[in-house]
């Protein structure tokens, strides 16, 4: 196991966690706690055994006082939390308990001498503001005696977090695991004697089916699996950062709530803009203070988000939508907009359609709609755009996207169709077909023919320029580019108007570049269509070929003046110690 697998494992057993509250809702209130408690770890600690029952030779008196040490933790914690969970709210308890980060930090910095970060302390605030809105603000529930209990769970659960850490890189994990399910079936046990004996408890277990679904959930999922892959993950994360990942526990709780609400018939979960926006600052602290789990995500995924692509349809999408949503003139889900993820999606895959989904909820939420409805408006948007980008691509191998034969107007129909019919409802669907074919059809055409838009391509698919080469201070560099330019223009049947029209525009720019900076490489790359696409870009100091020096000749001015005027986009930029070039001719 290596640090990315630890925290995709981390993030799986909390997933389990926040999935056992379905089925702690079957223990009946006439349980004691402990007895539950005692139960799940006897049935987990027999699961344990019989997968790790040979591991019992490497037992040693070391590993059962750590085993003892580990499961007086769990069971300080369980009591604690027991007191104060007692008159507050599901909510203000979770995320109470999912604070006990703040203790690993504070614990580290007195008894390690470990100073956190600017980017640990950066995630830490994030998190605990996150968990603060997933209370909707209700600071006044957070004034009870009962916190203070919740707060001793939370230190308890951190020393047992940090204690894991500490023995599970010399210990045997397996070993561990099952001995702090022993002893805490053993504590438990005592606990639940006590229970019962002073305080009125039953010392007999229901006989209801629905509680022994749940033990067997609890004791499979969270007392065994839970249990062993927390000790063996912890080799390689740290104890913060493990406490981070538990504490998107209430993130995902919320996430699956309506999952889980259709196939057990349970409570919803209330989902409000408060608690959205706790959860995205909840992501973003893991994320600040465990990088790796960003990068792992944006490798698997393959994605790559432009800023200004972003902004620019956010921006589009706020003033072609929220106008009409403020007349009330047409439903929600309906309108104009409709056809700019079929475009924006098209064309510039993830980072235009997360464009139409931040212009979508800030356009809904201006207009005065609620959660469900925002939440609606961008699940459509992501099917659509990132249906028409990914379904396009699979059929269309080309760096641009044109409209040149009856297969791609029939393919590009299909796929509007079908992604259409998966919105929520017939006047949606309705309004993406009739904005898809009548809107977003002509702009397509007009973006990738005309303009010599690129598009950016899902992960595995590629496609070639027509024409690549360089050209340097050397003669031959540009007898050999023209050549490249003709061929490559036969290929694609350019009329050779456009080749030589080319041809000079190139070498005019190159030879732009030469005289500045003589021992430049310029590479170059030609995508022939409608229109022709140059790209061109050398590295050096920061030079823009398209502004006029003083002392330029009137020859050096009109040839620089024609490229000007015939281009239909000329841009320069400069990044990264490199000029870059990009003409549409």
């Amino acid at each position: 196991m290596n640090k990315l697998e630890a925290n995709i494992s981390l993030l799986i057993i909390t997933f389990f966690a926040s999935v056992q509250y379905v089925f702690l809702a079957g223990v009946p209130d006439n349980v004691s706690h402990f007895a539950f408690l005692c139960i799940t770890n006897l049935a987990g600690f027999m699961i344990a055994l019989a997968f790790f029952f040979g591991e019992l030779f490497r037992l040693d008196s070391k590993q059962i006082l750590q085993s003892m040490l580990l499961s007086a933790e769990l069971v300080v914690f369980n009591l604690f939390m027991l007191l104060g969970a007692r008159g507050i709210s599901t909510t203000v308890t979770a995320a109470v308990l999912s604070a006990y980060f703040v203790f690993i930090v504070i614990f580290s910095a007195v008894f390690m001498k470990q100073r956190p970060g600017l980017g640990i302390v950066i995630g830490v605030m994030a998190v605990l503001a996150g968990l603060f809105l997933m209370t909707d603000a209700d600071y006044r529930g957070l004034m009870n005696a009962n916190i203070v209990y919740l707060v001793i769970a939370d230190a308890a659960f951190a020393l047992y977090v940090m204690t894991v850490g500490a023995y599970a890189s010399a210990s045997n994990p397996s070993i561990l695991a099952m001995g702090q399910m022993f002893f805490c079936f053993v504590f438990s046990l005592v606990l639940w004697a006590v229970d019962a004996l002073f305080f009125g408890a039953s010392f007999s277990l229901p006989s209801e089916s629905a509680f022994w679904v749940s033990v067997i959930y609890i004791s499979f999922f969270i007392r065994g699996l839970y249990g062993i892959i927390q000790i063996y993950a912890q080799r390689y994360v740290t104890p913060l950062n493990t406490s981070l990942v538990f504490s998107t526990e209430i993130v995902m709780t919320m996430a699956v709530s309506p999952v889980m609400t259709r196939l057990f018939g349970t409570m919803p979960e209330s989902i409000t803009t408060l608690r959205i926006a706790g959860s995205i600052l909840i992501v973003l602290g893991l994320l600040i203070t465990e990088p790796v789990v960003f990068n792992a995500l944006t490798r698997l995924l393959n994605v790559r988000f432009d800023i200004k692509v972003i902004a620019y349809s956010a921006l589009a999408y706020v003033l072609i939508c929220l106008p009409v949503q403020l007349t009330n003139v047409l439903p929600v889900h309906a309108g104009i907009k409709n056809f700019l993820p079929f475009t924006l999606g098209l064309f510039f895959g993830p980072s235009g359609v997360l464009g139409c989904c931040l212009g979508g909820a800030l356009s809904l939420w201006i207009a005065g709609c609620s959660v469900s409805e925002i939440f609606a408006e961008c699940m459509m948007i992501t099917v659509t755009g990132l249906g028409i980008w990914y379904g396009w691509h699979m059929f269309v191998r080309s760096r641009r996207i044109t409209f040149k034969t009856a297969g791609h107007y029939l393919k590009y129909i299909a796929l509007v169709c079908v992604l259409s019919v998966l919105c929520l409802d017939v006047k949606t669907s309705c309004s993406y077909v009739v904005t898809g074919l009548l809107i977003s059809l002509p702009v397509n055409i007009l973006f990738g023919s005309l303009l010599g838009i690129e598009a950016v391509f899902p992960d595995g698919i590629t496609a070639e320029d027509d024409a690549d080469f360089m050209i340097t201070s050397e003669p031959e560099t540009f007898e050999a580019a023209n050549e490249f330019l003709e061929l490559a223009g036969e290929k694609a049947l350019a009329k050779p108007k456009q080749v030589l029209e080319l041809q000079s525009c190139i070498e005019e720019l190159s030879l732009r570049f030469l005289n500045v900076m003589p021992e430049a490489k310029i590479n170059v790359s030609v995508l022939y269509g409608e229109a022709v696409s140059v790209k061109m870009s050398c590295e050096g100091r920061k030079y823009n070929p398209f502004i006029i020096g003083a002392g330029e000749d009137m020859l050096d001015i009109m040839s620089l003046k024609i490229i000007k005027h015939r281009a239909l986009r000329a841009s320069y930029s400069y990044s990264k110690g490199a000029n870059f070039v990009h003409v549409i001719v």
